[in-house]
């Protein structure tokens, strides 16, 4: 009688999880206790063990879905005779498509030249994308766009080890000069609120606008501290640095991450953004640093 490889629950939590990579192969013979494959959880990547012995058949998933814990992935039978009755599926093997129905070209005249080709891009994948638990949990935390990974080619779903390709594309930064007269009068009529603070609310704002969530900021004073606020608890997606009260222009931290440094030009605030581009598009950043330069020059926007 065939034996069941389930998903197991290996966290109190878990729902699911994904499958990294498989140890044995269809057919392979199985002793009870043998890795079987790993599974990553939202905790930690585990090897799952055979709880009995035979030859592995009726493989139902593959290295990267992601299955619902109690969900049969795949059988041990008792003899070798028995693979083929459970014949496994290759989830690594799409079906065949059938070959498109040629269509017919028009009749080209023999005075004509042959028409180049036509070029078609390549879609543009958009909507949620598919990770596993910890994956999700770190891009989080790293503010890493997991729609970067996908267009760099990452396979879906995305596993925590991926998330080390978001440190491809170099160090960037995009720059904003504008008027403070706005923001200047707005701080002399305030009841105190800390210039500091007024820029950190900007800079969340034009996050949750442009990402549909809250973000984590790190006030970075220049004698070392720092003050987190946001709604991420102790994980902040943006470090701002005030050098309004210097002469200095920019701030690009040499071990990555995303900072926006406010300076400060007669009368003007020069905004300089600094991230990498795997962790944040160029795009992305341009739209957000645009959002956030609004937000200084119309204060009134924040209230929007």
């Amino acid at each position: 009688m065939p034996h069941e490889v389930k998903m197991p629950q290996l966290g109190m939590t878990q729902d699911s999880g994904v499958i990294v990579s498989w140890l044995k192969s269809a057919g392979d013979v199985v002793s009870e206790g043998d890795a079987l494959f790993e599974v990553e959880t939202d905790k930690a990547t585990m090897e799952v063990e055979a709880q009995s012995a035979g030859y592995l058949a009726g493989v139902r998933a593959g290295e990267g879905d992601d299955v619902p814990v109690g969900d049969v992935i795949a059988l041990i039978v008792d003899s070798e005779a028995e693979i083929g009755d459970h014949a496994s599926a290759d989830p690594a093997q799409p079906p065949e498509k059938p070959a498109p129905a040629p269509q017919p070209q028009p009749e080209q005249s023999s005075e004509s030249a042959p028409k180049a080709a036509a070029v078609t891009a390549p879609p543009v994948t958009t909507g949620k994308v598919l990770a596993s638990p910890k994956a999700k949990r770190l891009a989080r935390e790293k503010g890493i766009d997991l729609s970067v990974l996908r267009a760099q080619g990452v396979n879906e779903p995305i596993h925590a080890a991926d998330l080390s390709r978001a440190t491809l594309g170099g160090h960037s930064s995009l720059t904003a000069e504008v008027s403070g007269a706005a923001l200047d009068a707005l701080l002399d009529h305030s009841d105190g609120t800390k210039r500091s603070t007024l820029f950190a609310a900007f800079a969340a704002g034009a996050w949750r606008a442009l990402f549909e969530g809250d973000a984590g900021i790190t006030l970075l004073a220049l004698d070392g501290s720092s003050v987190h606020v946001g709604q991420t608890g102790d994980h902040a997606v943006l470090t701002l640095v005030d050098l309004c009260d210097t002469r200095l222009g920019a701030y690009m931290p040499a071990g990555g991450g995303i900072t926006l440094s406010v300076a400060k030009r007669s009368g003007n605030y020069a905004l300089t953004l600094s991230f990498s581009e795997g962790a944040m598009p160029v795009q992305r950043a341009a739209a957000l640093l645009d959002d956030i330069a609004a937000r200084f020059e119309e204060p009134i926007r924040q209230l929007l």
